[in-house]
């Protein structure tokens, strides 16, 4: 009857164990939350037309960590989507005009301190002229590739 008694208890404790085990492996595994620059609500990251979504913005979309930044190819695409869709607003380097600098560590946008609240800025549009350059066909890929060319302009 003991071994009856312990063997329940074991099994009880080792379920509880892996429950814990469980729920702390939980946020490391979760989506990021992606929320609106302007009234902090989910963003819709559902592909616009022709959208493929990327292994990069899968991963992106997982952990917050732009898997472009230092990438010289992504870097120069980047570029060519910055000269079309943000530099007439934020300069040819990136120091600003119309818009705030990118290059400076002076945040009008206290989300523009991160990879994640930089993108939720470039994919939904913030206060002043931004507006979402997704509503203008730009995919979330290639967001991302502007984000780690705005990084290459702050070396």
């Amino acid at each position: 009857m003991i071994s009856n008694f312990r063997t329940p208890s074991v099994k009880a404790a080792g379920f509880a164990a892996l429950i814990l085990v469980s729920a702390s492996a939980a946020p490391a595994l979760a989506d990021i939350e992606f929320r609106h620059a302007l009234d902090d609500s989910p963003l819709d990251l559902a592909p616009i037309k022709g959208e493929e979504i990327t292994d990069a913005v899968t991963a992106f979309r997982k952990d917050g960590v732009n898997p472009y930044n230092g990438n010289a190819e992504a870097i120069t695409a980047g570029q060519t989507l910055f000269d079309d869709n943000c530099q007439a607003c934020h300069g040819a380097d990136g120091t600003g005009g119309m818009g705030p600098s990118l290059v400076d560590e002076v945040f009008v946008n206290t989300r523009a301190n991160t990879d994640v609240g930089v993108f939720e800025i470039i994919h939904s549009g913030a206060s002043g002229a931004m507006r979402s350059v997704s509503e203008r066909g730009v995919t979330q890929d290639q967001m991302l590739k502007i984000i780690a060319y705005i990084h290459s302009l702050k070396k």
